[in-house]
């Protein structure tokens, strides 16, 4: 298959030696301006003769090169016959929140299987290459991380979004007593570095968990980037108002958490935190000295709010599916416990406290008594969260107990 070389072939000194060794290993005369012609250089000429490609194999590879040195490439089309479920047409079953992932899990795409033992990213419902790299993923039990309503928590969390820079009214903020305000900072360090810690431990654990389980992982996104949120949101509130940081927050209960060596372990430790920083939430008026930090809490409340509902039905799933792992539940919770129970005597965390809750520095007497209402609040709900997850506790922290039944 002959073919007149082009002008720049004709012109170009081909080495005899090439020439040369190109007639040993059968190649037709032309074949090197040939390839010249078509845009491969002398240096790719020479490589192929160093390869001993002979002959016949130049010319058939000639044959389909394109100009520029490309080789035509015939479609086959084989990725269009894969053995997928087809002919799907997602609609949005509620038009005000416009198609979900609860809308596109139809068929054999909706479906999460107990055991996921794919080890790369391949999209859950495609048909898998017959060998891909593992990607590392460490957890492939659907037990350990599932819970059915992180589908609809998913869609509410990006609907809820909020901007802790338009959504609340700084300019509203007018001038508090110094006691005050630096009780208002002090607190607002803790929850930041409370929210900062929780965010970046969860994203330490996202990348071992399979892509099976996207709809879960999804959802851990938006608590992480609601903890993101909520750092910079109390940090904001410390530096607007004339005041400052205050001291650091003590860190045993962040050690435990740090120490988790597995999920189950990872959200069990931190189970007493979402629960109790949600019920402080969720009180937030009282603690509040002005709307912004009202609505502050109201929002930061219903962000706690839906990490919650996944804590608790995430371990009625893994308790139902994985009984036999109830007392090892207990005996991190129990860790978990002690810590934030030191942590709740720690002048640090409840003088604040008492400061806000009883109207001033003068009035910390007052402040106690109501910060002694507010963390039996706080224990009560924790304990009935773990009712509805289906767990008691046999050894609750002795702290705890009292009070739960005071």
């Amino acid at each position: 298959m002959s073919q007149a070389p082009t002008q720049a072939a004709a012109t170009m000194d081909v080495p005899q030696e090439l020439r040369d060794r190109a007639r040993e290993l059968g190649w037709e005369d032309s074949l090197i301006d040939q390839a010249l012609g078509k845009g491969f250089s002398l240096q790719e000429v020479f490589q192929a003769l160093q390869a001993n490609i002979d002959g016949a194999s130049a010319k058939n590879f000639l044959a389909t090169a394109q100009p520029g040195g490309a080789s035509i490439v015939r479609p086959e089309f084989k990725w269009m016959t894969v053995p997928t479920e087809w002919g799907i047409r997602a609609r949005a079953s509620d038009p005000a929140m416009g198609l979900t992932l609860a809308d596109i899990n139809i068929g054999t795409y909706g479906d999460v299987p107990d055991v996921w033992h794919n080890r790369s990213e391949i999209a859950r419902g495609s048909y898998p290459k017959p060998a891909m790299e593992d990607m590392g993923y460490t957890i492939f039990e659907k037990a350990v991380v599932w819970a059915d309503c992180v589908v609809p928590l998913y869609e509410v969390a990006v609907k809820e979004r909020w901007s802790s820079a338009t959504d609340l009214n700084w300019r509203s903020l007018e001038a508090l007593s110094s006691d005050t305000e630096r009780a208002v900072c002090q607190l607002m360090t803790e929850l930041s570095e409370r929210s900062y810690y929780e965010g970046v431990v969860l994203g330490k654990w996202l990348p071992e968990i399979s892509y099976g389980f996207h709809e879960m992982k999804f959802f851990i996104s938006t608590v992480i980037f609601d903890m993101a949120r909520h750092t910079e949101t109390f940090r904001k509130r410390a530096l607007s108002n004339g005041g400052g940081l205050g001291l650091q927050a003590p860190t045993d209960y962040s050690r435990v958490v740090e120490e988790a060596r597995s999920y189950p372990e990872l959200l069990a430790t931190l189970f007493i935190q979402d629960s109790t920083l949600l019920t402080l939430f969720e009180h937030g008026d009282d603690l509040a000295q002005n709307q912004v930090e009202r609505d502050m809490y109201a929002l930061c409340a219903r962000d706690r709010r839906r990490m919650m509902q996944y804590q608790v039905e995430r371990l009625k799933h893994f308790l139902f599916k994985m009984p036999d792992r109830r007392e090892e539940q207990n005996f991190y919770m129990g860790k978990a416990e002690s810590r934030v129970m030191k942590e709740w005597t720690d002048p640090v965390v409840n003088e604040p406290l008492a400061i806000l809750l009883g109207g001033g520095r003068d009035q910390t007497e007052a402040g106690m008594a109501k910060l002694a209402s507010l963390r039996q609040a706080q224990a009560r709900d924790y304990v009935e969260n773990l009712r509805k997850a289906t767990f008691t506790r046999t050894n609750l922290n002795q702290r705890l107990k009292e009070l739960v039944e005071a």
